[in-house]
């Protein structure tokens, strides 16, 4: 009974793969059929032909044929060398399943060939499998593994991860089951159907299902190798592979014999050979008519035994007929020629590439010889110029160091005179100045001697009140002659500070008066040249400064620089201005700032509404024997004296100014 009910569950199966394989079919070939109409390209035509191939090769292997020499053609006259391979890959499957092995190799071998001369990794890759799938069917399990193996490699090189990549892997695991190499064959079989899951790959599902159910099977495990076989045949039902389903119910009537299930193995073999023979699957009806002709043999049922051995003998002649044979051996024969060519060419391109990189590194060691030998005399060159320029650098030196040093002997004289001008123009202040009190001096003087004359008279006629108003008043003048007499004092005083030699310590001084005595000084000094001269001081002091601890007569130096050229300035803007109304100003002020840097100073402005200075020359100010004034009016040391006085006393001296705006001159020193 179960018996029974297991042959009507395969019928019925066989009946839906059938129905459902057409339907899939007739759709699919609908849509590639109206592609082909419809295009208006060679190449597009070509591809959907090749398409329509794989499609009937399953189910009609005769139109699959036709479809694929139309590829063929098309491909060619298009020179499409995608769609040549493609072609030839489906005229090769379907000779190989129709039972002409030979036509199938020599149509495999030229695809490879336009594959390699054309690079077409994708198209190389597919026909390398093909290529091992033909002669795992011829038995030749050694070389179909070389070949999946050269699939797998091309997919690696080119990082090509598709189905193709899946079912080699599949098949590589395949073949080592056929060697009898099982947990080699499982872990690629295993490895490729991880790959087709992960590609959701279903159709291709059948040749994993296979591979497992033929492992199992030789690992002598046939209820888990059943179950792969029914599960391949599911698949295949919905993929509408017939010739999978007749493969596959061979496999399934082979376990059902070794477990001694004879009736259900003749049903399955029957089964597979019915469907093989009505779709010319030559090389499944020998191995199915072999089957049943070994059983009824054993059975002594002599006439099913003669009837399927005709059969089987129909079968090996025309799969292994002596023609197709010889066709098989040339063209293996002629594949290994090529081969053997293609290594020999290989060598001798080596062997040329070897003679290549001798020569080219004989040639690149001799100009390196060359260039060392070039290079030496260049260097022997070199050093005796070198010798030579020594000698001339050295006598250079000497001259430049005998002129340094007669610079600086003209330099410390500059400088003097520097000095002697700028005393100069103090001598002539401090003269005017001293005048005053002089004045004052000589004028009280005078007076008290015609008060004492007068006094003498006073006392001759005995006025003593008169005597004694006398008297006051000569003690008034007294006073004012020691006052004056103070102040003259004080103004030589300072005259001689300023004489000092430089390099005194620092001491406490006002810097307001000091500021306020040099201001006045130098225009008295000017006035003294040039009575014409005139112009307003201004003065802004900041009286909380106090004293600071400053060498007094460089500061002042500086500040009677600045004032010096602050009044020629404004000299040369009145001589110069066409504007009657200009007031020749120059301003001299104080104040206690505190700088980013955090340390306070004393900032002294010195500023004017002068002629100003030209940008062009603003940064040239402060270089030694720099100057704007006319030739013999100035040495061009003021500003430089200035600028390094600034510096050793830790301050800066800058400058602000535009071009008819006038010039702001700021002396910074620490507010120690």
């Amino acid at each position: 009974m179960a018996f029974l009910v297991r042959k009507l569950t395969v019928f019925s199966l066989y009946v839906l793969v059938v129905l459902a394989a057409v339907g899939q079919d007739q759709n699919a070939a609908t849509r590639l059929k109206k592609t082909t109409a419809s295009s208006g390209q060679d190449t597009a035509k070509s591809m959907a032909f090749a398409s329509l191939c794989f499609l009937y090769l399953n189910s009609n292997p005769d139109s699959a044929l036709y479809f694929a020499q139309n590829a063929w053609s098309l491909a060619r006259s298009a020179r499409y060398a995608p769609g040549e391979v493609s072609a030839l890959n489906g005229i090769a499957a379907v000779f190989s399943a129709t039972g002409n092995p030979d036509k199938s190799l020599a149509s495999l071998l030229e695809a490879i060939k336009i594959a390699e001369q054309n690079n077409l990794p994708y198209q190389l890759q597919n026909t390398y499998g093909n290529m091992g799938s033909f002669y795992a069917e011829t038995g030749d399990y050694n070389l179909a593994v070389s070949y999946y193996r050269r699939a797998n490699d091309i997919a690696d090189q080119y990082k090509i991860e598709n189905s193709n990549l899946a079912v080699y892997t599949v098949f590589l695991g395949d073949m080592y089951g056929k060697l009898n190499r099982l947990d080699s064959a499982l872990f690629f079989v295993q490895k490729g159907y991880t790959l087709l899951l992960k590609l959701k790959a279903e159709p291709d599902y059948i040749d994993a299902y296979n591979a497992f159910g033929d492992i199992y099977a030789g690992k002598q495990q046939p209820a888990i190798a059943l179950k792969y076989y029914y599960q391949s045949i599911e698949a295949c039902r919905k993929a509408g592979n017939y010739n999978s389903i007749s493969e596959t119910m061979m496999k399934v009537a082979r376990l059902h014999s070794q477990s001694g299930a004879a009736d259900s193995a003749v049903y399955y073999a029957k089964q597979s050979m019915g469907i093989a023979i009505s779709l010319h699957f030559t090389r499944v009806v020998k191995e199915s008519s072999e089957f049943l002709a070994e059983y009824y043999k054993k059975k002594s049922n002599t006439d099913s035994a003669f009837r399927y051995t005709e059969m089987l003998m129909a079968a090996k002649d025309s799969l292994y007929s002596q023609e197709k044979l010889k066709n098989i051996k040339d063209l293996q024969f002629n594949e290994q020629l090529t081969r053997q060519e293609s290594a020999a060419q290989s060598i001798a391109f080596k062997n040329r590439i070897r003679f290549y990189i001798m020569a080219g590194l004989i040639l690149v060691f001799t100009v390196l010889l060359l260039l060392l030998w070039r290079n030496n005399r260049n260097k022997q060159k070199a050093y005796n110029l070198l010798q030579q320029q020594k000698a001339a650098t050295e006598m250079q030196k000497a001259k430049a160091d005998k002129a340094l040093v007669e610079l600086k002997s003209t330099q410390v004289q500059l400088i003097q005179s520097e000095k002697m001008a700028s005393l100069g123009e103090l001598t002539a202040g401090i003269a005017h100045e001293i005048q005053n009190p002089l004045n004052f001096v000589n004028n009280f003087s005078d007076v008290n001697t015609e008060l004492i004359d007068e006094a003498e008279k006073e006392m001759e006629k005995g006025n003593m009140e008169d005597v004694k108003a006398i008297l006051n008043d000569i003690k008034d003048n007294e006073q004012k002659i020691n006052h004056h007499g103070k102040r003259a004092d004080a103004i030589v005083k300072g005259m001689l500070q300023h004489s000092r030699k430089s390099g005194l310590v620092k001491e406490p001084t006002d810097i307001n008066k000091l500021a306020d005595e040099y201001l006045r000084l130098s225009y008295h000094g000017l006035r003294a040249k040039d009575k014409s001269f005139n112009a307003t001081l201004k003065t802004d002091f900041d009286e909380s400064i106090g004293n600071i601890n400053i060498i007094r007569q460089d500061i002042g130096r500086v500040i009677l620089n600045l004032v010096n050229n602050a009044f020629y300035a404004v000299a040369e803007k009145k001589k110069s201005s066409v504007d009657q109304e200009y007031e020749p100003t120059v301003t001299i002020s104080t104040r206690c700032i505190q700088p980013p840097s955090g340390d306070w100073k004393v900032e002294i402005r010195v500023s004017d509404n002068g002629g100003g200075i030209p940008e062009k020359v603003v940064d040239k100010i402060f270089q030694p024997f720099f100057t704007t004034k006319p030739t013999g009016q100035g040495t061009g040391l003021g500003l430089s004296l200035a600028y390094d006085i600034a510096m050793a006393h830790g301050g800066e001296l800058k400058v602000e100014t535009g071009v008819g705006q006038g010039a702001m001159f700021s002396i910074l020193i620490p507010a120690l």
